[in-house]
């Protein structure tokens, strides 16, 4: 059986069939001994499609310009992030204890961000308050074991109440006392119905900050904002759309968006384990300058760490020099300022959270320079000591169960009846065909190269039979264009006269890459579905063979979840009779089975005991690249196949699991023109 559990963040690998013919060894030996030169030239080719569209982002550099940008700004995150489609927060929360301390106290808060979703907090209030106090909210970042008690994080939030500022902390999902789970940080289901892991974040820092705004203690007109690596990050973002953040201190979590993509490209941006920077469509629009256009020109502090892998100092600091030329020309240069810590790196330790006190005193107290504030002695408590936990010991409350119940809920009624299928919106406008001009011998077998788009060259191999063609076969695999030397339904083509034309698209055998992580978020941050531009390389592939055998007629056989949807995309993208006919083995057939998995959500919502799981797979996952972003609000799967003229066979379609989908359940799924068989089926579309 060809189907294989795949796992997160493995990778998957193909056994060939017993049955070889005997142009098997001839189609092998076609491969070139090394294929490296086609992975870097698929990273290169996304690199620099994402450097072309940073630089056309026009940068405001007066106020005019950017007061004019932060309409569309702003409409245009919303739209990528989602975060609207939630319900609104909701400010309830109750004090699960206090805690007394010198100068301050500490109140566990407990409330929800969603249905059944329950979040832990501490607000530090400090000891003696004349009328209400000035508050900042805290983003922690991805800090998963201690999370909002981490040390250097007790630290701050300890000085600054005393100081006389109240401070709000709480965990985010998937850490601290909401269990640890990496899965809770790319909860890809939600890309379908237009919510990004990014959306979900700032979902949160909005329902932590209704609770913040509820209390008595705090001024709402004196709002400030930090965090530390991803909790900079939204830092960042939050204020960008939220007047009511009136100061902003993003710690760590600064970046050139070219810089960051290019330095996390060999490291496979640390395997797509967290999703929070894959905010679909940003680069198109935004870099981290247009963060500092919508947030100016209220005070902000940008800190760095001069050696921070994540967050590379050179282009924090051409950032940070856009801040100063912008806000000059507000003509309040006061209002922002770079801190940069050559002591310590990717973090919130003491100097930068000395950075921090001043700046807040000045802008929120109106008490001194805005230069760092020495930090007296602090005493923490071990971040794991009971008396800190909002829940009852042992008991951590997973986010995973409500974020995928809300999912469902916005997906219950998508996609609407009879909607046109917006394909260029959801997966991206494809580029401008480049000309064809096949060059092939009378061997029986040959390889054959062909230009998909500018950077992308395609292998792929050429078998005639042994007598005149009567039809070609464009087929893929997912182990590889040399798998289908060993699949019997292409040796029966093969045998009925039938010639084959086996391609590798971009991400798959000979095209393939060990940096799917960093393909798919470039992809998305992109706006663009990395399986789409594959459909894109198999409709190339149909032109090819279109211009070299005009009057041959044309199927497409994909085998393999990856493969079958690529060449469903294809379908969808050629719309005419290029193709007679198509048949998808092993395939998905609707993205709701992407979220009705009942054995693998399951455990993806298992919680780790401690930390360092690194890249550990928490349950049979859906590839990241498989996720079109707002997919579900326009278009399923089935529609796609109802759209082609071309005559459909599907043959042991799986389901969310990975399982053998029945073929009773299958029928309900599929349009009219498209039939469910076996191998019987596939050879008599070969007649």
């Amino acid at each position: 059986m060809h189907i294989i559990g795949r796992f997160a963040l493995t990778v998957v690998l193909c056994a060939p069939c017993a049955l070889a013919q005997d142009w098997e060894r001839e189609v092998h030996a076609l491969r070139p001994a090394s294929v490296a030169a086609r992975e870097q030239a698929l990273l290169d080719y996304l690199e620099n499609r994402a450097q072309l569209a940073l630089e056309a982002i026009p940068h405001a550099l007066t106020p005019a310009q950017a007061d004019h940008a932060r309409p569309l700004l702003r409409a245009q995150l919303e739209q990528s992030l989602g975060f609207r489609r939630l319900p609104a927060p909701d400010p309830q929360a109750r004090v699960a204890g206090v805690l007394q301390r010198d100068g301050y106290r500490i109140e566990k808060i407990v409330y929800q961000s969603l249905p059944g979703v329950s979040v832990a907090a501490h607000l530090y209030v400090p000891g003696s308050l004349k009328g209400s106090a000035p508050a900042v909210l805290f983003y922690t970042g991805h800090w998963y074991s201690d999370s909002k008690t981490r040390p250097d994080f007790q630290a701050f939030c300890i000085n600054m109440a005393r100081l006389g500022i109240v401070v709000f902390v709480f965990d985010t999902f998937g850490q601290g006392e909401r269990g640890i789970s990496t899965r809770d940080h790319r909860r890809v289901e939600a890309l379908l119905v237009g919510l990004s892991q990014q959306g979900l974040a700032v979902y949160e820092s909005q329902r932590a900050l209704a609770v913040l705004l509820s209390r008595p203690e705090v001024d709402p007109t004196r709002i400030g904002m930090t965090g530390a690596s991803g909790g900079g990050y939204n830092t960042w973002i939050t204020t960008a759309l939220d007047d009511r953040i009136k100061v902003a201190v993003p710690v760590v979590g600064t970046s050139d968006f070219l810089e960051q993509i290019q330095v996390t490209r060999a490291l496979d941006w640390y395997h797509a384990v967290e999703h929070c920077h894959f905010v679909p469509g940003l680069i198109r629009y935004a870099n981290n300058h247009e963060f500092v256009a919508l947030a100016a020109p209220r005070p902000l502090l940008i800190v760095s760490a001069s050696q921070d892998e994540s967050f590379p100092v050179a282009g924090v600091r051409r950032i940070a020099a856009y801040a100063r030329g912008l806000y000059a020309a507000y003509s309040l240069a006061t209002q922002t300022a770079y801190f940069e810590d050559s002591s310590e790196s990717h973090d919130y330790q003491q100097r930068k959270r000395e950075a921090a006190y001043g700046w807040f005193l000045k802008w929120l107290l109106n008490q001194g320079d805005g230069h760092p504030y020495p930090e007296p002695p602090t005493a923490t408590i071990p971040w794991d000591a009971p008396e800190l936990r909002c829940f009852p010991s042992g008991q951590n409350e997973p986010a995973g169960p409500g974020i995928v119940s809300a999912v469902r809920r916005l997906a219950a009624d998508l996609p609407p009846s009879g909607a046109a299928p917006d394909l260029a919106g959801v997966f991206g406008p494809l580029p401008q065909p480049a000309p064809i001009h096949p060059v092939l011998t009378p061997a029986r077998v040959q390889r054959v190269e062909f230009l998909s788009e500018p950077g992308i060259v395609l292998p792929a191999f050429l078998v005639r039979p042994s007598r005149r063609p009567k039809g070609i076969i464009l087929a893929v695999d997912d182990c590889g264009k040399e798998a289908l030397a060993a699949d019997p339904f292409l040796q029966s083509a093969l045998d009925q006269g039938w010639a084959l034309f086996g391609v590798d698209p971009r991400g798959i055998g000979e095209s393939s890459s060990v940096k799917m992580g960093w393909v798919a978020a470039v992809s998305l941050l992109l706006k663009e579905n990395f399986v789409w531009r594959q459909g894109w390389d198999l409709a190339r592939g149909v032109d090819y063979l279109r211009a070299a055998f005009p009057r041959l007629p044309i199927g497409l056989y994909a085998r393999g979840d990856n493969a079958a949807l690529a060449a469903l995309y294809a379908v969808a993208q050629r719309g005419d009779s290029s193709l007679r006919w198509y048949a998808l083995r092993e395939g998905f057939l609707t993205y709701r089975h992407f979220l009705e998995r009942p054995l693998s959500l399951e455990r993806s919502f298992v919680l780790h005991p401690e930390e360092g799981f690194g890249t550990a797979a928490y349950d049979r996952e859906i590839p990241f690249s498989y996720f079109g972003f707002d997919a579900l609000r326009t278009l399923d799967l089935p529609g796609l196949m109802a759209a082609s003229p071309a005559q459909g066979l599907v043959i042991d379609p799986i389901d969310g699991d990975w399982n053998r989908l029945p073929s009773e359940e299958a029928r309900k799924l599929l349009p009219a023109r498209v039939h469910i068989g076996n191998e019987r089926a596939f050879v008599d579309l070969l007649r």
